[in-house]
């Protein structure tokens, strides 16, 4: 015989579902990491370029500086009197323009390289620089002449203009070679960055169609297939209520027919002075399957309640004082927050305040202190959905809440819908059918039952009654309201 395990291993379909979310993963990871490597490859370029403007503006800036550096120094030489009582101080002003005009000179052949933007611009920068050598060179000498001798020829301050008409118009190519290699790069930075947020969005297009698209596809048609199994579930869960309840009331008619039987053999017994012991038994017994037969009906939310207007405030508090147990160290205090109007059966409700209140008592664990028992009215303005396995939503209307709240070791998630199953084995819900009934008694006033816990922290379970309209009377009976 083949096991389960092993069926299920060979079964392709089976295994292409298990293997869906791990393609789904390695597609999304490889996505992410195109868009990531594009985004940083465009931050790198937006960076590069602000850092290239900036360099190119200061080589642009330097080589405008250089000029009029050039002319200063021309004007210095040819307007230099060594009749003047300066003495040496105007040359050493000369030669400190010189030598921070060569020095900038020399920086600037040295960064040529990173401010040309192509070879052809290099190429033509670096003829201007040689042309510019020879111009500079002379002007230089002739700065060291002057300190060695402290004056210079006619000849020789005709020679530095002639050098300084040959060094600007150069230095003016210079600037404006300058200034449209600096543009040209730019603009390919530009252009490429530009690329780059094009390619980068067409792959999130791609994404978004190849990836995302059929993701979303998949999560919707789950989500579909999780509500549908939801909707079953309820079904059958609200199906197996209205069996329950239908049994309930067969075996009630069957059960009044035994009892009724079981009644007039005991008055016959009374009559002819037999022993009624055994008919008392079954008598007895037919008690405890009558109670049972309420649970039932309760539970199913079809039992019969005699509804009838009232101050759910007052009775409320007046229902407190018996539903303490005797001895317990635990404390029940009622708040009313706001009184509310509600048709409903005092019996059934009290059976559930009290049910409620039992298992806070019990979830306190016996260490004391003290149970709160809140009424407040509620407004709501769309369907509301209750806890419990039907997962019935409230529609919106004005409701009166009974809100009890214990500081008691509370309820884990996974356990808060199980807490609704007849006979469930959890200590403080353990009673027979314990909040099955309870939901079963407020599904029949068409109301709901809302817990909120968490481990540790205490539980918040809220019983929701509709609340009568004013001047109406409203009554409900065997669960269908009339």
């Amino acid at each position: 015989m083949i096991s389960g395990q092993k069926l299920e291993a060979r079964d392709p379909s089976r295994q292409d579902q298990r293997d869906e979310p791990r393609r789904f993963t390695h597609l999304y990871l490889i996505a992410l990491s195109v868009v990531a490597a594009f985004t940083i490859a465009g931050q790198v370029l937006v960076q590069r370029s602000i850092n290239s403007q900036h360099s190119g503006s200061h080589a642009v800036n330097r080589a405008g500086a250089q000029r009029m550096l050039s002319q200063r120094i021309a004007l210095k030489i040819v307007n230099y009197d060594e009749t003047q009582a300066e003495g040496r101080a105007p040359i050493r002003v000369i030669e400190s323009l010189r030598d921070r005009w060569v020095a900038t000179h020399a920086e600037l052949v040295a960064r040529l390289g990173e401010i040309a933007f192509d070879r052809s611009d290099r190429d033509s920068l670096k003829g201007l620089f040689d042309e510019l050598r020879q111009p500079m060179e002379r002007i230089s000498g002739l700065v060291d002449t002057l300190a060695n001798r402290g004056s210079l020829t006619p000849a020789e301050r005709n020679a530095v203009l002639t050098d300084q008409e040959i060094f600007l118009p150069l230095m003016d190519a210079v600037v404006l070679g300058f200034e449209q290699s600096v543009r040209a790069r730019l603009a390919f930075l530009q252009n490429l960055e530009l690329g780059l947020m094009t390619l980068t969005l067409v792959v999130l297009g791609l994404e978004a169609a190849l990836v995302f698209r059929p993701a979303v596809r998949r999560l919707r048609s789950s989500l579909e297939q999780l509500e549908q199994q939801r909707r079953q579930t309820a079904t059958r869960l609200e199906s197996l209520r209205h069996l329950a309840g239908g049994i309930a009331h067969n075996f009630n008619n069957i059960l009044t027919g035994i009892q009724g039987h079981a009644e007039l053999q005991r008055l016959d017994a009374e009559a002819s002075r037999q022993n009624t012991e055994y008919i008392d038994a079954q008598l007895a017994g037919c008690k405890r399957a009558a109670d049972i037969v309420e649970q039932l009906l309760k539970y199913s939310g079809y039992g019969r309640f005699d509804r009838e207007p009232t101050a759910v405030g007052s009775w409320l508090a007046g229902l407190a004082v018996s539903i303490v147990p005797s001895g317990s160290p635990t404390k029940v205090e009622v708040k009313v927050l706001e009184d509310a109007t509600v048709a409903m059966d005092r019996s059934a409700l009290a059976q559930a305040v009290d049910g409620i209140v039992a298992n806070a008592i019990e979830a306190m664990a016996g260490r004391g202190g003290s149970v709160v028992v809140q009424l407040h009215q509620v407004a709501f303005g769309e369907p509301m959905v209750m806890s419990g396995p039907y997962r019935t939503a409230l529609p919106p209307g004005l409701y009166a809440c009974i809100r009890v709240i214990d500081d008691g070791e509370g309820i884990s998630a996974g356990e808060i819908d199980r807490i609704f199953d007849p006979y469930h084995t959890r200590k403080q819900f353990g009673r027979g059918l314990g909040l099955a009934a309870i939901l079963g008694v407020a599904h029949g006033h068409g109301g709901g039952i809302e817990v909120k816990s968490k481990p540790g922290c205490g539980t918040a379970v809220s019983l929701y009654l509709p609340m009568m309209a004013t001047g109406t009377e409203t009554y409900v009976t065997s669960g269908v309201r009339v």
